[in-house]
């Protein structure tokens, strides 16, 4: 490890305060435990209106002897059905026939179907001001707690365990429904949502080349529709900052221009192919032939540096196909330039955005695929793309990433939830049968400026080529 660093947190537990530390260069852990903290008074008023005089009815009635001493009575759940994306409020309710001995701690887990997605939703009692170690015989007690349910949670429903635990052990179950010394208090109905609808976008023809300047200044930029403002890539919900995208052709170039809000616009990597995802950037992929397979990867970051690669099937690169190849080491006859509404690299002031345009060369789109779309396209062709941007503002503790058809998933190389462009006319038209049969059904019959063979390499490497990728960003 090149970097030393530790982290030093406290955690308070009405019970008693535990001083936990960790430090990731020594690989250390460790947890002390201080003197007990007296509740204050109003604590103990919080606690009076969560010990209830007898037991409400509940949703989901459970009735699990605990040892003896404890009965978890059951739990109310809200909203019923739940929905990813959304909190989800738990009242569980516990009675006490013995107190229990110091030691004992509760736990709350949730589970979807088989196990899946396991999320520890542990807390104290009574919003840790009522612990289990002073829990008295006769008590009812009411506890509430929240958490949220993962937006890409696909199962249509979840189970509740709780009980108790402590050092090693867990509280044995004498009677009521468990798994493995956990209580099962409840299976919650989800009410899951399909996937958003993909992308489609009409891709109009250009009629004149457009200059890479970063103006977006042409007419045909101008005419150009809109994606509509990126989202979630997670959720597929509208998200800030406000990012959008235009798309062009001629029978030279796929053109692609992002849009980006930004009030602290920078960009410190310079070398070709460095990992500008770790900072801010704007992306497309493109699997032109939606095979699922080979694509391609463009990255231009603020500064107008561009990393761009080949990718012959899902996460693996050129070497791949090759072992005395390095990652990366495709490169594309990619043409971009940025304009910036602010000041780059200041970082203390505030911008309001920038513009990426882009060129990629049809003779590109392919990459070392020699099976690929044939180029130029026709007028109502398809293929596969989907766009993305991360945005790390300064004083963010996290970066955010927006795309055009969200992956609904942390990874941006979700082929196939990107979105679908279509090739049309310069008025934003296909043409109908009948256009097609008044001439003779031909198809246009443009051709491109020679480039070389299709799907061939650029042979030429730039210097400090990186062999190295984390995919952390996706």
């Amino acid at each position: 490890m090149s970097r030393v660093s530790g982290t030093l947190c406290a955690a308070r537990l009405r019970a008693g305060r535990w001083l936990c530390f960790a430090t990731l260069s020594g690989f250390a852990f460790g947890c002390v435990e201080q003197a007990d903290e007296k509740p204050t008074k109003e604590d103990e008023e919080f606690v009076k209106t969560n010990l209830l005089a007898s037991a409400p009815t509940m949703q989901f009635a459970t009735h699990a002897d605990l040892d003896g001493k404890v009965e978890y009575l059951g739990l109310d759940v809200t909203p019923n059905p739940a929905e990813p994306g959304k909190d989800v409020h738990l009242t569980h309710y516990w009675k006490v026939k013995v107190a229990p001995s110091d030691g004992w701690r509760l736990f709350t887990h949730v589970n979807g179907p088989n196990k899946q997605g396991f999320i520890n939703v542990d807390h104290g009692p009574v919003s840790g001001k009522y612990p289990v170690s002073r829990w008295k015989a006769g008590d009812i007690i009411r506890d509430q707690h929240s958490f949220r349910l993962p937006p890409n949670w696909a199962s249509n429903s979840f189970n509740v365990y709780v009980g108790l635990w402590r050092g090693h052990e867990r509280m044995a179950i004498k009677s009521g429904p468990k798994e493995e010394d956990r209580v099962l208090a409840a299976t919650v109905p989800v009410q899951v949502k399909g996937p958003p609808t993909l992308k489609r976008y009409l891709v109009r023809k250009t009629l004149k080349p457009i200059k890479i300047d970063g103006k977006l200044d042409e007419p045909a930029w101008k005419a150009a529709p809109s994606t509509g403002m990126f989202v979630n890539t997670m959720t597929g919900e509208p998200a800030q900052p406000n990012t959008e995208a235009k798309l062009l052709w001629d029978n030279q170039n796929l053109y692609i221009a992002f849009e980006n809000v930004d009030t602290d616009v920078w960009g410190t990597l310079t070398e070709r192919d460095s990992k500008l995802w770790t900072q801010e950037m704007d992306e497309v992929m493109l699997d032109a032939n939606g095979d699922g397979k080979g694509y391609i990867e463009l990255q231009v970051a603020p500064n107008g540096t561009i990393f761009d690669t080949y990718l012959p099937t899902y996460r693996k690169y050129e070497d791949s196909l090759d072992p005395k190849r390095k990652p990366y080491d495709w490169n594309s006859k990619l043409k971009a330039a940025v304009k910036v509404d602010g000041t780059l690299n200041k970082r203390e002031d505030q911008d309001k955005g920038w513009t990426a345009e882009m060129a990629l060369p049809l003779a590109d789109v392919n990459g070392l695929d020699t099976n690929g779309v044939k180029v130029p396209p026709a007028l109502g062709d398809k293929w596969r793309l989907n766009m993305f941007r991360m945005d790390s503002p300064k004083d963010a503790k996290a970066q955010t990433a927006l795309g055009w058809s969200a992956p609904m998933v942390g990874d941006f190389h979700k082929l196939d939830r990107f979105g679908e462009i279509v090739f049309v006319d310069d008025k934003g038209e296909l043409p109908t049968a009948k256009d097609s049969a008044e001439k003779g059904g031909k198809k246009d019959e443009a051709k491109p400026e020679p480039t070389g063979k299709k799907g061939k390499k650029d042979e030429a490497k730039p210097a400090g080529k990186t062999a190295e990728k984390t995919p952390a960003k996706k």
